[in-house]
């Protein structure tokens, strides 16, 4: 005998009842969101370690600049200016692009699958997701050793870099403009409109960094506790064993403290409102110049045609760039106006500097050309 469901059949009052109560729950419910793919240790940490040394690369240039080299759980990369290293987990033997790589990591999640198909080509797959990230040759890359541990520093270093490399230019002409003098208690640098001076209290052998290794050290997330010397290069190890190596230019520094150590200083705090003022009519000014006038800065000589902002306490008559004073903002506590010779010294937390003031006859800055043997403010 065949049976057959009939269809249409109605249900029992109480069945309906409690079939219609779990309908009506389960649209009630929200639906649960699907998790995001966590990153395995192996990802984060190669991940971590490719982004620390990403500092000495770029997308697009040469082989030096764009490939990294990862080889006995180190992976380190070097411009030819500065070079970087640090620890990683993942025992990979290969020399990858290192931005590509830190891309195609990010979108992976915990079982992610490296595989070095060529010399030339690393896999990484993850889910559905697949990338192919292009490598080179060890034999392509240049990557010298790192200068070993001489001496103890500490995050002194750092917060002088920090301080004083605003004065810096990448790129410029004249190395003094290009770099920091990082010396014994000290760290210096010029642009030739202004000086600034950190007191770091470490006894360091004199030397002229790049501006760009100085702010890596800076920006490094990792506390210092070493430092390596050879004479043309400078190491600065962290505590984790990770290391920033930096090229030294090879000129010699000005000779600055007559500029800077003058004698009969009376310096005193600058007004509470200064640079609030500053930057209240720097952008009304033509040349880019603010003036002190009649209780008041200016945004030209000639009040009558100027954006100005009442200020007490300020000598009347002279003229500073605006971009230097508020680049100089977190030096400039005190202040002493010389303007006999039309500059003003300026101290601040551990650190001391001098910016020279606008010749107001010709309305323009003091831009020196050369040096000799002393900085020419």
């Amino acid at each position: 005998m065949t049976t057959k469901l009939e269809t249409g059949v109605p249900l029992p009052p109480e069945v309906e009842q409690e079939q219609q109560a779990e309908e009506t729950t389960a649209k009630k419910k929200p639906r649960a969101r699907r998790k995001k793919a966590e990153v395995s240790n192996v990802a984060a940490s190669l991940i971590a370690g490719l982004k620390f040394v990403a500092v000495a690369q770029k997308k697009a240039g040469t082989v030096q600049q764009q490939f990294c080299g990862i080889s006995g759980n180190w992976v380190v990369a070097c411009n030819g200016v500065i070079m970087v290293g640090t620890k990683v987990e993942d025992d990979l033997t290969a020399c990858p692009h290192t931005y590509q790589f830190i891309d195609a990591l990010a979108k992976c999640g915990q079982e992610l699958n490296i595989t070095q198909l060529s010399e030339n080509t690393l896999s990484i797959k993850f889910d559905k997701f697949k990338a192919l990230v292009p490598c080179v040759g060890f034999e392509e890359l240049e990557l010298p050793q790192p200068d070993p541990q001489i001496a103890a520093i500490d995050d002194r270093i750092k917060a002088a870099f920090e301080s004083v490399a605003c004065l810096a230019t990448d790129g410029a002409p004249n190395a003094v403009h290009a770099a920091l003098l990082l010396q014994s208690g000290s760290a210096v640098a010029t642009n030739g409109h202004a000086l600034l001076e950190y007191w770091h209290g470490i006894d360091l052998p004199p030397m002229l960094i790049p501006k760009a290794s100085a702010v890596a050290v800076a920006k490094a997330g990792k506390p210092l506790t070493g430092f390596g010397y050879s004479g043309a290069s400078a190491t600065f190890w962290f505590d984790d064993g990770s290391f920033i190596k930096t090229q030294l230019y090879g000129e010699r520094y000005p000779h600055y403290a007559g500029i800077i150590n003058v004698e009969g200083l009376n310096p005193w705090p600058l007004p509470e409102e200064f640079f609030k003022a500053v930057h209240a009519v720097e952008s009304f000014s033509r040349n880019g110049f603010v003036y002190f006038n009649n209780c008041s800065i200016s945004s030209r000589q000639a009040e009558e045609e100027a954006a100005t902002y009442e200020i007490e306490g300020l000598p009347e008559g002279m003229g500073f760039q605006a971009k230097y004073l508020t680049t100089l903002q977190h030096a400039m506590q005190k202040a002493h106006f010389d303007k006999d010779n039309n500059r003003v010294f300026f101290f601040g937390e551990n650190v001391r500097g001098v910016l020279m003031g606008v010749d107001l006859k010709q309305e323009t800055a003091y831009n020196p050309t050369e040096y000799d043997d002393d900085i020419p403010f």
